[in-house]
């Protein structure tokens, strides 16, 4: 019976190779040489054994250094969360933080020009962050960076856990670095394995997670049991939650004040667990924005990768029509990157997302999920139950429009004093004291 328990298990894990699809997962297994690392428990344990010692023996390396290099390996601004921690490292004497700009979605249904276009954007963002950064693309030659060679970074936070950039930009090649990670979306759903037990999450020094309640998730579900997690709280909301910080306004100038919704459809049209309600609602949301054209705003805030499942679809042509319908009325607008100013200065949002369900409760402002099948009521962790039961919930347009005219516009909130129980209870660090500020001290201890 234990044999059998055995073979089913590396059956599963071979299967679980291919879950995007058969040549994207053959390409990364042969790039990312993972097969033997993925498919036999006892090759990955071995290996992440050794990984802990190099770790350490480096960790003494590093701590007789008087400047700390600390890489922050970005591949999109929609997925960057350490913007107060890296301004608390930028006024530290000893640490020298840099951006490292990295391709994003090599694999899957991006053109050479397409990729290059993101990390031109992300570069943006961090020219407009006056951030001190590197891009991983010479524009002379048009050949990668080895960064590990050039920037030599002690200390490496990844803001992503998926293969979905080049092998000299994972984890695998930066595995004896102080290698750090803060999730970019809250871990909302039941795909424990997805979201805690990737072999990045493993190999990691330090695990930073928002909840004692996420930590107990890291315990039960990692291969190391969680002894790599640290409860910091939520760092990519804490400008939201920091109540010094004023926010700046993204949206765009009206003859009049005009209450603001941000509509935020999450990709998986195409997906085995159907969060998307997109191709339900797509059309219906424009007419709702031109109908409440002089009472509301609109932010189009979509999945970063929904525009590419959108693109295998519908065609580069209507996708890119359809985007910019958003960015051109004039009662809406089209976001795609950071968003916690956009989410401080709205009104409401009405969304269909994984971790938002989450992300939106630290503004404590009314929320409406948009249910495509009963079925998704039951891939919620119970930590997200309870996210979940706090927001309004609609079937179709009807219940979409009794949302924005009931709750947005005439104030008849119900559930208010609910989110703030939820937003104290669960949110707001119990100490006061901010996440950055305790990676900080984290990383302090490490190098002292």
């Amino acid at each position: 019976m234990q044999n059998n328990g055995f073979f089913l298990d590396i059956i599963l894990r071979i299967k679980g190779l291919f879950a995007i699809s058969f040549i994207d997962s053959m390409h990364k297994i042969l790039i990312y040489k993972d097969f033997f690392r993925i498919t036999f428990p006892v090759v990955f344990e071995r290996y992440i054994k050794t990984t802990r010692k190099k770790q350490k023996k480096n960790l003494e390396n590093i701590k007789r250094k008087s400047t700390i290099t600390v890489a922050f390996f970005l591949q999109t601004p929609s997925t960057w969360k350490y913007d107060a921690l890296y301004n608390l490292l930028a006024k530290a004497k000893r640490f020298h933080p840099v951006v490292v700009i990295c391709p994003f979605n090599v694999h899957l249904n991006y053109s050479n020009d397409e990729c290059h276009q993101v990390m031109k954007m992300t570069e943006q963002f961090a020219i407009k962050k006056q951030y001190n950064y590197v891009t991983t693309c010479t524009e002379e030659t048009g050949k990668w960076r080895d960064i590990k060679k050039e920037l030599s970074p002690d200390v490496v936070f990844f803001t992503k856990p998926y293969k979905d950039t080049l092998p000299q930009y994972y984890i695998y090649n930066f595995r004896e670095k102080i290698t750090c990670y803060v999730p970019y979306g809250i871990f909302s759903s039941v795909l424990y394995r997805h979201n805690l037990n990737l072999p990045f999450h493993n190999l990691l020094y330090h695990f930073f997670i928002e909840t004692e309640d996420h930590k107990e998730m890291a315990t039960q579900y990692s291969s190391v049991k969680g002894d790599n997690v640290i409860v910091s709280g939520n760092l990519g909301m804490e400008s939201i939650m920091d109540k010094s910080h004023t926010p700046i306004n993204v949206w765009k100038r009206q003859e009049k004040p005009k209450k603001r919704i941000i509509w935020a459809p999450h990709h998986t049209i195409d997906y085995m667990f159907n969060f998307s309600n997109f191709l339900s609602y797509c059309d219906s949301m424009i007419e709702v924005a031109k109908k409440y054209e002089n009472e509301i705003q609109f932010a189009f805030k979509p999945h970063p990768v929904l525009k590419f499942r959108l693109i295998n679809l519908w065609g580069n042509e209507k996708t890119e029509k359809y985007y910019n319908l958003w960015k051109d009325m004039s009662n809406t607008q089209l976001e795609e990157g950071y968003y916690n100013d956009l989410f401080e200065t709205s009104d409401a949002m009405i969304h269909d997302s994984v971790s938002f369900t989450i992300e939106y409760l630290h503004t404590v402002k009314p929320v409406l999920y948009t249910i495509r099948e009963e079925k998704v009521k039951k891939q919620w962790n119970p930590f997200s139950v309870k996210a979940f039961n706090l927001h309004y919930h609609a079937h179709n347009e009807e219940e979409i429009e009794e949302f924005i005219t009931k709750v947005v516009l005439e104030g008849e909130d119900a559930m208010r004093q609910d989110r703030e129980v939820f937003f104290n209870s669960y949110l707001y660090p119990k100490d006061g004291i901010m996440p950055s500020k305790k990676i900080m001290q984290i990383l302090e201890e490490d190098l002292s």
